[in-house]
């Protein structure tokens, strides 16, 4: 038996590299290892961000939104970043994904959030007819993923307060509505978003085709909750087409919940979809936007299973990217137990590896905000945006001067603008932008022209403090760089001549970026593009409670007691369970408290019971790398196999053992 089990397990474990080959490439055991108080961390954030009586410098973090814009509910609004110049009690503007997940992140780590669940609802769509929640009150189709996510986050804090005045009907009408537009997409989801008033999908330049794991996962939500039938068919025909699909689809957020979909799916219902190669999605970064999970060391700085930007020279990990996919992805570990270890392995070095997003992590040179998180946040709560390989920073032009022609703000699939630059009835055009730099040795200009190659009648340079003036010196492409050192207040120019009169020029980017020394460095887009006073991401930090929720430490360091159930989006009944991977060369004792109650703890990777009743301290083996999931159930009551999973008081504790 302990032969036939050995051999059994060293099949599944190279079957499993075959589909997730990234996680071959996360250590057993981090670098650098240390282990953040990551529960603390959560409390500390939440009693910070919900004190409407803290004073200081952009405090207190939440105000009272009374404005009614588009459901008649009373609401609360948070930043997006502290000292957020967009978001404020005046104009009552503020993100739907920051308030959502700073409710469902307390809830997760046990702090009743009853209070707030009602007030969600200033975030429903209802006077317009939507009926959804978006993420914000004005335009929608921008990004299928700030208008579905408040939906995935909406439908997990459905099962945390299903009581709550309104959720029901909300519910029903966001799982129907979004079934019905990826009907009317009609398996064309590659495109950017979608027009909820004129019913049809938007492109802006690139392609959000993701949007159809969230789909997955909110129709099969939308399945378990009603029994509707139509909804299991849409989350079976989402899955299909994610089976099908040869690229890589991922966006920002949304590929998490699809592998997720996948495994629920499977183990309900017996199905065979590709769960690994969604799990893939999110991290091996082979996407278009090359977004996955960080999988080296900067500089000494081990950033392993964080997940971002993978894009090379220009690398950038995300807090809330970070949190909310190893939140989402971890229950997989339940339903599709090949995949226990190695998604145990992932979050180890996450949960070591995510203290460089917050501020205490970091010399004060490497980092933005620092005087702010230490005189207002002390116990250091709330994380940076993300962390920066290069150390690089963006700035774009702060002023826009037409000096000939007219100059018209367009959409960009970047934080900044495309302009839009006409010629006047002479054919001639000269733009310049105002652009506030630090000192420094290793600025370049990028500037992207769309449309017309840079040839004689297009003239692009920089003209310094002094009046010096650096050009692009007889370059035809459309994407230029131009590398200089110096600071202070630089002037791009572009001037056009010999065009068409009314001819339009289109400026995708004009953009200096700015090498840090001695990166890694900590920071954010606020502070480079003017959107607020610091870098410390509000909207990064309310997801913190998925992490913090997962794991308790053991006593032996690098061995995490995971809870593959607490994050679970459709909160199921189960057992306690917990997954223990051991990331050590040699086996390890692990003391683990059962409780009171004698417990039968079984293993549901070796499929065995390793003790028939127990309770109180209990020394538990773990093999060297190897990792056990222990469910434990009342010693009094048997187990069966029903449905062809283990069950115990009708709880499945093993699905297709």
């Amino acid at each position: 038996m302990r032969f036939f089990l050995a051999v059994s397990l060293c099949f599944l474990g190279w079957a499993h590299a075959q589909e997730v080959p990234s996680f071959s490439k996360l250590p057993d055991l981090p670098a650098n290892y240390s282990l953040r108080d990551w529960k603390k961390t959560a409390r500390d954030f939440d009693t910070l961000v919900f004190d409407e009586n803290r004073s200081g410098q952009y405090l207190p973090l939440i105000w009272k939104d009374s404005a009614r814009l588009v459901n008649d509910a009373i609401g609360f609004g948070i930043p997006t970043y502290v000292g957020d110049s967009r978001q404020n009690s005046k104009n009552n503007v503020h993100e739907a994904i920051t308030g959502m997940a700073s409710v469902l992140s307390g809830t997760l780590i046990g702090i009743d959030k009853s209070k707030y669940a009602p007030q969600l609802s200033s975030h429903f769509h209802k006077k317009n007819g939507v009926g959804l929640y978006l993420n914000q009150a004005g335009t929608t189709g921008d990004s299928y993923w700030y208008d579905l996510l408040p939906s995935l986050l909406f439908a997990h804090l459905y099962s945390h307060y299903p009581d709550t005045i309104g959720y029901e009907a909300q519910f029903l009408s966001t799982i129907r509505k979004w079934e019905e537009i990826a009907r009317q997409l009609d398996n064309d989801f590659d495109h950017t978003g979608y027009d909820f008033h004129t019913k049809k999908p938007v492109d802006r330049g690139w392609s959000e085709a993701d949007v159809v794991n969230g789909l997955a996962c909110l129709q099969y939500l939308g399945w378990k909750k009603t029994k509707r039938t139509s909804h299991l068919r849409m989350a079976e025909h989402c899955l299909r087409w994610m089976d099908q699909r040869e690229n890589n689809p991922y966006y920002e957020s949304l590929a998490p919940y699809g592998a997720y979909a996948s495994a629920v799916y499977n183990a309900e219902n017996d199905g065979s979809h590709k769960t690994g190669k969604f799990i893939e999605w999110v991290l091996a970064g082979d996407n278009p936007r090359k977004w996955g999970a960080m999988l080296e060391t900067w500089n000494n700085v081990p950033v392993h299973g964080l997940i971002g930007s993978v894009y090379p020279s220009y690398e950038y990990a995300f807090a809330m990217n970070t949190f909310q996919a190893v939140g989402i992805m971890t229950p997989i570990a339940r339903y599709e137990e090949r995949f226990a270890r190695d998604l145990a392995k992932w979050v180890l070095n996450v949960a070591a590896n995510a203290r460089y997003f917050y501020p205490d992590a970091w010399p004060t040179e490497k980092q933005t905000s620092y005087e702010w998180a230490r005189e207002n946040d002390p116990n250091f709560c709330i994380p940076y945006e993300g962390i920066r390989k290069q150390g690089k920073v963006r700035r774009y032009p702060e002023e826009d001067r037409m000096k000939v022609g007219l100059l018209r703000l367009g959409e960009s699939t970047n934080p900044d603008k495309d302009i839009f630059l006409t010629a006047n009835e002479k054919g001639m055009i000269h733009y310049e932008g105002v652009i506030e730099l630090p000192e420094g040795d290793h600025h370049t200009l990028i500037a992207v022209i769309r449309n017309r190659r840079l040839q004689n009648e297009v003239r692009l340079f920089i003209r310094d403090k002094k009046g010096k003036e650096i050009n692009f010196l007889n370059q035809t492409r459309d994407d230029q760089t131009i590398p200089f050192s110096g600071g202070g207040k630089i002037v791009v120019v572009l001037k056009a001549d010999n065009l068409k009169p009314g001819e339009v020029i289109q400026v995708q980017d004009i953009v200096v970026e700015t090498r840090l020394p001695d990166p890694p460095h900590v920071g954010g887009d606020a502070t480079i593009h003017g959107w607020g006073k610091t870098d410390l991401g509000l909207y990064g930090g309310s997801n913190v409670g998925f992490l913090a929720s997962l794991i308790e430490p053991t006593n032996v360091e690098g061995i995490l007691a995971i809870d593959p159930v607490i994050t679970d989006i459709s909160k199921p009944v189960a057992f306690p369970t917990r997954i223990f991977f051991n990331p050590h060369p040699t086996p390890q004792s692990v003391d683990w408290n059962l409780g009171k109650e004698a417990v039968r703890v079984y293993d549901a990777l070796s499929n065995q019971v390793l003790h028939q009743s127990a309770s109180g301290l209990t020394t538990i083996e773990i093999p060297a790398r190897k990792a056990l999931m222990l469910v434990f159930t009342p010693a009094s009551k048997s187990i069966k196999v029903a449905k062809g999973n283990l069950v115990c008081d009708g709880i499945v504790i093993d699905f297709q053992p």
